[in-house]
């Protein structure tokens, strides 16, 4: 993982390139389509919403995604008045004219599977449920995505919170993941006299 000297950045570039990874396993290796491919279709979930539903769908997204979701943003225009699928459907595709040629409602899809893996269920359920029907048959359920490894204990890790068996080799990816999930504490600070 790259280092920028602070740590809320260094996860939102880790997290974000896992997010685009994920979509580049359904659309292809091109991370620079699936950054544009995300903001499109994120875009066009925003423009669907009421100000609030935005607001609370973006408060689970990435901050670098975050960024774009609210790019161009105009809160009195919400939501659109064209509410159909093929609407939604032109709106991701008239954001993508420039890109390599993508379906934009495969586009869709790849990128709402991705929002099944990585937000809450019960938002994902909230956002997709204030959808119109046509758009929302582009969004599969939550429980129709699997869950990716980020969400699921790997079989040979202990359920969270119970104490671990297996003791990591000291700088391999299990002990500095094992590091990353603990609570972080205060620094020790000692003052002299």
């Amino acid at each position: 993982m790259a280092t920028t000297g602070l740590e809320v950045f260094d996860k939102t570039l880790h997290t974000t390139n896992l997010w685009l990874d994920e979509i580049c396993a359904e659309i292809g290796p091109d991370k620079h389509l699936a950054w544009h491919v995300l903001g499109a279709v994120l875009r066009s979930i925003r423009d669907e919403l009421l100000i609030g539903q935005s607001a609370h769908l973006a408060a689970q997204l990435p901050l670098l995604v975050r960024g774009a979701f609210f790019d161009q943003y105009r809160p009195a225009a919400q939501p659109v008045a064209e509410r159909s699928q093929e609407d939604f459907i032109a709106r991701i595709r008239e954001e993508l004219a420039g890109c390599r040629p993508v379906r934009p409602d495969l586009a869709a899809t790849a990128v709402m599977r991705t929002l099944n893996r990585h937000i809450t269920e019960g938002q994902v359920k909230k956002a997709r449920d204030a959808l119109p029907k046509g758009i929302r048959a582009l969004w599969p359920e939550p429980e129709q995505t699997a869950r990716g490894a980020m969400a699921a204990p790997r079989a040979e890790e202990p359920a969270p919170g119970a104490p671990s068996q297996k003791q990591s080799a000291p700088g391999s990816r299990d002990a500095f993941e094992r590091q990353q999930e603990r609570p972080r504490s205060a620094p020790h600070i000692v003052t002299r006299k």
